[in-house]
């Protein structure tokens, strides 16, 4: 009681304060904890009806560091630190896309630290096909691939990635495929023979439609959306195949990387939706598989 009388008059201005005193000393000899409370409150709000004056200071600036840096071994190392506010949300992401992989190539046994990391190359990629990133040079961010057409067409080799980089020219024909990356594909004297344009590779609509097709990644028992996704050639355009619904599959970049480097293949059924046909170490008989886990179209046959 003795608590509650001497934290309202400590709030009470100093000429109103001997007889806010009086009356809840008072009051508090037949009332109780609750009661005396509620007449401090009322003294309050008659004295100073409008609060407390607000603190007029600037909000502090949170703290975001990051560094991001290339090592000669080519592997990079990133560190920071940040806001609450912003690990919290950068957390809630990474949880999100570190879920473990589901499909019928097998169970998914990645460590945490390796799920995150893989999670974090997909929320890069997410960013960078927003098209709401900023422009650079008149362009949206990218990053260009340089590797021959020999090496593009059989998988064998290496390939420059951006200034300083290298990746081998099986990973350059998985980028190909899709917009992510820009192929620079040389001729024998380093003559650029084609220089592939965001636009031209995948448009905009060619991609929605694909979408509406496949509803997410199309490798049977996997359940990443379309955003998550890239457009896979069924026949490499390095190989002659076009750009077109009929040559193409929407993929998670796992299993876009699986199907590049295993025995699975994809094709288009009769009904034209795509279905796979597992290596013979799966299925003998490599019966043909399909996605049933993405909710087709209400009006779909």
């Amino acid at each position: 009681m003795i608590d509650v009388i001497t934290g309202v008059l400590a709030e009470v201005p100093v000429e109103h304060r001997e007889s806010a005193e009086t009356h809840l000393v008072s009051f508090a000899a037949e009332a109780g904890h609750k009661q005396v409370a509620a007449l401090g409150a009322r003294i309050l709000a008659h004295l100073n009806p409008d609060g407390q004056e607000p603190v007029d200071t600037e909000p502090v600036a949170p703290t975001r560091e990051l560094f991001l840096r290339r090592k000669r071994s080519g592997f990079w190392e990133l560190s920071g630190r940040f806001d609450d506010e912003t690990g919290t949300r950068a957390s809630a992401l990474l949880d999100a896309l570190a879920e473990r992989r589901t499909g019928d190539e097998g169970p998914d046994l990645r460590t945490l630290p390796q799920r995150y990391g893989d999670a974090f190359s997909d929320a890069v990629d997410l960013a960078l096909n927003s098209p709401d990133l900023p422009m650079r040079t008149g362009e949206r961010a990218h990053v260009m691939v340089a590797v021959s057409l020999d090496d593009l067409k059989t998988g064998v080799g290496t390939a420059t990635l951006g200034d300083t980089g290298t990746i081998s020219a099986a990973e350059a024909r998985v980028h190909a495929c899709d917009a992510m990356i820009i192929p620079a594909v040389l001729g024998a004297k380093s003559e650029p023979l084609n220089l592939g344009r965001l636009r031209r590779l995948i448009s905009a609509g060619l991609r929605r439609a694909l979408f509406l097709r496949d509803r997410g990644c199309a490798f049977p028992g996997c359940h990443r959306p379309p955003r998550h996704c890239q457009g896979h050639h069924i026949r490499h355009w390095a190989d002659g195949g076009p750009t077109d619904l009929g040559n193409l599959v929407l993929m998670c970049a796992h299993h876009h990387r699986l199907l590049h480097r295993s025995g699975w293949e994809v094709r288009i059924a009769a009904d034209g939706l795509p279905e796979f046909l597992p290596p013979e170490f799966i299925d003998r008989r490599r019966k043909p598989r399909r996605n049933n886990l993405h909710e087709p179209l209400p009006f779909a046959a």
